[in-house]
């Protein structure tokens, strides 16, 4: 056999490769031991960073700390870092301390944002240097430009406060449901306040009455819609927004499924002022405490009363007044007119502890209902027909016919004006306390709608709807009997003064007695374990006012008649006699067919405008809440 086809010289090449694979096998062990243990050991330095940074940022946020004046933040973050074994003593280590906000992007993403002059959020950066590892010190030996020895490495923490003690009022409508017949005055009377028309279904009315929204989620999605900074809240609660945008807004926020709401509000966007581009502010209607953080947001609003707030505010910046058919308040021969004067605080919230320092200060917490003027215009001349004609026989009867221009008389046709103005009903938080959950307790102080009843003749409409004018009525005569002479052919009477010879006037809404003004009623109310912030109130408290009511018909059912006795008439006195005992006899007589004519449209009123509105004159529901411990210091980034 050839040499060459002998198979022992190849094994003798062979000898040794196994040492050779065994001795690259171990240094290749080896090389990714020195891996491990080098990332192992920069892994434990970043997760002992973050530590640190976390319990730093954690404690500097739950003891208050603050980056102004002596920055006490820096100092409880360096405090917290000594203890947990990352002493500040050289330039190898550094903690950084910043105070700021959160502010949430579109994706929904949260991010820091620095500003010392608030601490709803505190950032600590911890940052250490230590030796590189051995790999890159190896890799650093075939570079042109060796790489230094050391790296720093870094931990970022983000932690919010914990929140203080909230409290929280909501004033609503008295308006439980919705049916047939306020469903139609709802349509008027919003319609109308809006300058349009609505048709909004019960269903809808319904649909918005069961629907509630998340405040927080309300005014970010709010933002992004106007352009306003993320988080700032206080520049959004500023902003002129159009009604419309605010509509348009509720929608996006609005629970799935609750297509009866979104229909509704596209009924209400189609109204005259809304489609013209009304503006209003928001800080009218929510009222937030300065400085609370962001997480005090999450509350609930019911989407009813915001559209009504809406609606409200929007109207007492216009000259519009609602205009409300008398078939549909089931009231005949009137029309009813309705303008808000002063808008509604629908919600309040902030912290107690500076509302009981000062209840009625800056950092009050303080609701109120819209400040109404309701007119409605009464004709009262077919009612009055058969008194004034048996009048009229009777002074004819006297021989003062000769003065037949003299007489004037309220003819058929001529109205009588009534001006209810109800003043806003409010509550404000006055106490509380906060020993436990269980005990909780916060103390209110409300008081119900007082308001001025005028009766008479209101010439000058232009001041009853405006917000700033004073608006008077002036005594309407009912009989009036002149002074000066009349010729016989052609009849023609010279100027005279009112009432100079008698006469018989209607007036409530003067000086004295019958001044029509019926005062509130202030109360006091602790409401015991109130729900917490974020839900819905437990229950409405209802303060009542049983006088209003009752006081409001005895106005309109004591009409005050002005009897003017004959002062300048020349005639007999026996004539003067027989006529101011007829006169004195028609002041009860005309009295009583007046109050026939007037007390029936006090009810329809009470029961239903104001109602509707959101206001009752006898009574204002005012639903609370509070957290006392709403948590503690939490991470965020």
């Amino acid at each position: 056999m050839s040499p060459l086809m002998c198979p022992c010289p190849l094994r003798k090449r062979q000898r040794g490769a196994i040492g050779l694979i065994a001795a690259l096998t171990m240094a290749l062990a080896l090389l990714c031991t020195l891996v491990v243990v080098d990332s192992g050991r920069l892994y434990l330095e970043k997760r002992n960073l973050q530590r640190v940074a976390d319990m730093a940022a954690l404690e500097a946020a739950s003891l208050g700390g603050t980056c102004t004046g002596s920055s006490t933040a820096s100092s409880y973050a360096i405090q917290s870092a000594t203890r947990n074994g990352f002493p500040v003593t050289d330039s190898s280590r550094v903690l950084t301390t910043r105070c700021g906000t959160l502010t949430t992007a579109a994706d929904s993403r949260r991010s820091f944002a620095v500003d010392a002059s608030r601490s709803d959020a505190i950032q600590v950066t911890a940052s250490h240097t230590v030796a590189r590892s051995i790999a890159a010190g190896i890799g650093a030996l075939f570079q042109r430009t060796p790489s230094a020895a050391n790296i720093q490495l870094s931990a970022i923490a983000v932690a919010t406060p914990p929140l203080p003690p909230l409290a929280q009022l909501t004033i609503r409508s008295t308006l439980a449901d919705v049916n047939s017949d306020n469903g139609n005055l709802l349509n008027a009377l919003w319609g109308g306040l809006l300058g349009g028309s609505l048709n909004v279904s019960l269903t809808g009315w319904q649909g918005l009455m069961n629907a509630n929204i998340n405040m927080l989620n309300y005014l970010n999605q709010l933002a992004l819609d106007v352009g306003v900074k993320a988080g700032d809240y206080t520049s959004l609660l500023g902003t002129d927004i159009t009604v419309s945008q605010l509509l348009t807004t509720a929608v996006k926020v609005l629970p799935q499924g609750n297509s009866a709401a979104q229909a509704a509000i596209t009924n209400l966007l189609s109204a005259g002022a809304i489609a013209a581009g009304t503006r209003i502010k928001l800080q009218g209607l929510l009222t937030v405490q300065n400085g609370l953080p962001q997480a005090a947001l999450d509350t609930s609003l019911n989407l009813f009363q915001l559209v009504q707030a809406f609606v409200q505010v929007a109207n007492s910046s216009s000259a519009l007044a609602a205009t409300v058919p008398a078939n549909v308040l089931g009231v005949a021969g009137a029309v009813v007119q309705v303008k808000i004067i002063e808008p509604p605080q629908l919600t309040a919230l902030g912290n107690p502890v500076l509302a009981k320092a000062n209840p009625t200060g800056p950092n009050q917490i303080y609701v109120k209902t819209a400040q109404v003027r309701i007119l409605i215009s009464a004709d009262v001349g077919p009612g009055l027909s058969t008194t004034l004609t048996a009048l009229n026989k009777s002074l004819s009867a006297l021989g003062l016919s000769l003065l037949g221009a003299d007489v004037k008389m309220l003819p058929n046709g001529s109205t009588v004006d009534i001006s209810i103005e109800a003043a806003k009903a409010s509550s404000y938080v006055t106490d509380f306390t906060c020993d436990s959950d269980a005990t909780k307790t916060l103390t209110t102080s409300t008081t119900t709608a007082a308001l001025v009843t005028k009766v008479g003749s209101i010439a000058n409409k232009s001041a009853w709807t405006s917000s700033s004018s004073a608006m008077s009525v002036q005594e309407l005569p009912i009989l009036d009997i002149g002074t000066t002479s009349c010729t016989v052919l052609p009849r023609v009477c010279q100027p005279r003064v009112a009432y100079g010879g008698g006469g018989l006037g209607v007036l409530v809404g003067g000086s004295g007695p019958n001044d029509g003004s019926v005062l509130g009623l202030t109360q006091s109310f602790t409401h015991v374990k109130p729900a917490e912030i974020h839900k819905p109130p437990a229950s409405y408290q209802s303060f009542k006012s049983d006088n209003l009511v009752g006081s409001l018909n005895n106005t309109l059912g004591s009409i005050h008649l002005i009897y003017h006795k004959p002062t300048s008439v020349t005639l007999p006195s026996t004539v003067l006699g027989t006529l101011t005992s007829i006169l004195t006899t028609a002041v009860s007589t005309i009295g009583g067919v007046i109050n026939g004519v007037l007390a029936p449209l006090v009810d329809p009123i009470v029961n239903q405008v104001l109602t509707t509105l959101g206001i009752n004159l006898a009574s204002v529901d005012v639903g609370p809440n509070l957290s006392c411990h709403p948590g503690q210091a939490i991470l965020v980034i």
